[in-house]
């Protein structure tokens, strides 16, 4: 039987340690919904991917090791009965939607990742449909991390930390970016996963330290450019910046709409969401804060590569009837998380 590959990475400081593990092979029942996108040959030689990409919420198991956030800690709330309820749920969650990628934020550690491997294997789903790749990432120290399952071989995975020691104020704990290489037939895809510094202490007290994230990506996606011909690339994730207060340039249309800024140049990418005339595309966003939707999850696109649908899931049971996120309630243990999904179809 074909093994799992399971690439954990934990950042202890610039540097990142690759450990590779094997584990049984996944297996998730069929689901009723239809797939949200395929990946196959189409006319002209184009082939599609499907996406998923979700803050899940603070999902921590139920093992206190003293990182966790204050509510999870007290253990009348926090139960393993608990935990192994969510865990069914948002692995149902995983198999309804059935992308071939599924980006998740807020993962507290790797045996979070192997429970999920472990809860899908509960059921029977066919081989090919299954996720054999999955990678995990988080500094050493820090409570939530960020996991990716995928169809498709992850070749290559590197993370990018932050070191400013320039600042007036010193620098917070925050998530690796994550830049992984998915081998899709004979071709590459480079794949970015973001979780931003949150605006917690202040929105404007926190922008320089996601200034300093969008830097690092843009310059990373600058170096990509030079060094590969032609490099189809997706970055996802939770950006803690709605897509609006990013540099916008509505001229691009179809091809670009948003500005990342480096040190010394400039990234153009693709936003799904804004049309092509650079309005908003949905009153809607995907986290609703205040009485009011944020677009703070996003999925950027740059190269060859179009998005052929994308939509915030607003769907019962992650959303209430007016399409709002239904939380996740440590004292009731009910709901899913504070973020809709995003879920896309990119050809290439």
């Amino acid at each position: 039987m074909k093994k799992l590959l399971v690439i954990l990475v934990m950042v202890c400081s610039i540097l990142s340690v690759a450990v590779l593990t094997g584990c049984k092979s996944q297996f998730v029942k069929e689901s009723s919904f239809r797939r949200s996108g395929s990946t196959s040959e189409r006319g002209g030689g184009k082939q599609s991917l499907s996406l998923v990409c979700w803050n899940v919420q603070t999902f921590f198991d139920a093992v206190t090791t003293g990182s966790e956030y204050q509510e999870f800690k007290n253990s009348e709330r926090w139960t393993k009965e608990k935990y192994v309820k969510r865990l069914n749920k948002l692995c149902e969650i995983m198999t309804n939607l059935n992308p071939d990628i599924f980006v998740m934020e807020e993962v507290e550690n790797t045996e979070v990742v192997q429970d999920i491997a472990n809860t899908l294997a509960g059921g029977s789903w066919e081989h090919k449909k299954n996720w054999q790749y999955t990678c995990f990432t988080k500094e050493l120290g820090s409570a939530i991390g960020c996991a990716v399952f995928s169809r498709y071989e992850i070749s290559e995975l590197k993370t990018h930390v932050l070191d400013i020691r320039t600042q007036e104020t010193s620098q917070p704990s925050s998530r690796p970016l994550m830049q992984l290489t998915v081998n899709i037939g004979n071709r590459e895809l480079e794949l970015f996963v973001n979780h931003w510094k949150s605006k917690s202490g202040g929105e404007m007290e926190t922008e320089i330290w996601r200034d300093w994230q969008e830097l690092v990506l843009a310059e990373r996606t600058t170096d990509l450019i030079k060094e590969m011909q032609a490099p189809l690339i997706v970055m996802c994730g939770d950006f803690n910046r709605s897509a609006e207060d990013f540099v916008i340039e509505a001229a691009g249309g179809k091809t670009t709409n948003t500005v990342l800024r480096g040190n010394s140049e400039t990234v153009k990418v693709w936003s799904p969401w804004f049309n092509s005339a650079g309005k908003l595309s949905s009153e809607n966003g995907s986290y609703y804060y205040n009485g009011e939707w944020e677009r703070i999850d996003n999925i950027l696109l740059l190269g060859n590569l179009e998005m052929t649908s994308f939509s915030a899931v607003r769907d019962s049971p992650v959303a209430d009837e007016e399409g709002i996120p239904v939380s996740y309630k440590v004292y009731t243990g009910e709901g899913y998380s504070d973020h809709l999904p995003l879920k896309c179809v990119i050809s290439f």
